[in-house]
């Protein structure tokens, strides 16, 4: 490993650390939920990367590293970048409050229990960025490339003999983008984190607040906020299974699809024209329903379109989305303290991958 991939690794181990903080502190305050969901997530994050880094450095199953270049230098200029205009941005927030010398939390909460339809479909549409993640693993990542090689071409020759020797590895054309799908991810996790540990170790000086009105009841407080527990199951796929090419991607991509539409499905469904409670939740049979057969056909449509660029099984193109809708109706079923943001890519994943390399 690199210098500047080390240094990367040691950053996100250092939000990792920031993260089992703060679920110290909402076990401390029993904020059980909260803490619950929290522990969960740092131990998902910080366990995906010492696998990733186990994997690579000591087993040797694998010939892609974590980070390399030019994405390890891309990532660094983006940190030195970002969190120096972040800090601006909260230093601006402080001078606000100063001058305003009152605080009313309240003010950019949701006044309801449960969060108007309106707001419940913004956050629904925000994790169609998900989708991205697909398209820049099999097609928009081949774009990037192209890009990359004509800009090469005015560069000396020691850089893009660097360039060309890394990413044609055994000829596999995935690895490009996973390096590229991996920054991405990356750089938004690395922003997401700042501004939501701003929000609750410091929520006077947070420069989002308008963002809170997303936030649900339980999600307010200690708790760290959805997107990051998204990103954090997206980021921990990733790195864990998109090392075994190309396996890894097919399943992370599909895995991804079925969790997004289905657990879109089940919410707006649920919440439009759903009668019957599970249990004392407030989910509905009808939403679970629909969001398993969502699940289901949107892991097809997937399977199809990644069947364009690796053979893909008739066999696994059923059974595959099959059990991955049964294991998204489970969880949904469940409704467990962890968020379903994480839990329904990391186990869907998770499970896939075992099953693919048997069947696909």
């Amino acid at each position: 490993m690199n210098i500047l991939s080390l240094f990367i690794v040691s950053i996100l181990y250092f939000f990792g650390i920031i993260l089992l903080y703060i679920s110290y502190l909402s076990k401390k305050s029993d904020e059980r939920g909260a803490y619950i969901n929290n522990i969960f997530n740092s131990i998902i994050f910080l366990v995906s990367i010492t696998l990733n880094l186990i994997i690579v450095n000591f087993f040797h199953f694998s010939n892609i590293d974590f980070i390399i270049f030019p994405f390890d230098v891309f990532m660094l200029i983006f940190i030195l970048i970002f969190l120096p205009l972040f800090y601006l941005s909260i230093y601006r927030e402080k001078k606000i409050l100063t001058i305003r010398s009152t605080y009313n939390p309240t003010e950019y909460f949701s006044a309801s229990k449960q969060l108007p339809i309106k707001y419940e479909l913004y956050r629904k549409l925000t994790h169609l960025v998900v989708l991205a993640i697909v398209f820049f693993y099999f097609t928009l990542g081949f774009w990037v490339k192209n890009i990359f090689l004509n800009i090469l071409e005015y560069f000396p020759d020691i850089i893009s003999d660097l360039f060309l020797s890394i990413y044609n590895i055994e000829g596999d054309k995935m690895i490009f983008t996973q390096y590229l799908v991996v920054f991405l991810v990356g750089i938004s996790l690395i922003g997401f984190f700042t501004a939501d540990f701003t929000r609750i170790l410091k929520p006077k000086l947070y420069p989002l607040k308008p963002v809170n009105k997303l936030l649900r009841e339980k999600e307010l407080g200690l708790r760290i906020g959805p997107h990051i527990s998204m990103t954090i199951g997206c980021f921990s796929i990733i790195i864990l299974y998109g090392l075994f090419q190309p396996i890894g991607p097919i399943v992370i991509c599909s895995s991804m699809t079925m969790a997004l539409f289905g657990d879109i499905t089940a919410n707006l469904f649920g919440r439009t024209v759903g009668k019957r409670i599970i249990r004392t939740t407030k989910k509905t049979y009808e939403g679970l329903i629909a969001g398993i057969i969502m699940a289901f056909i949107s892991g097809i449509i997937c399977l199809l379109f990644l069947n364009e660029f690796y053979s893909i099984s008739l066999l696994y193109l059923i059974i595959g989305p099959s059990i991955g809708a049964l294991i998204f109706g489970l969880l949904d079923y469940l409704n467990l303290e962890i968020d379903d943001n994480l839990t329904n890519n990391f186990f869907l994943s998770t499970i896939l991958f075992f099953v693919s390399l048997f069947i696909l």
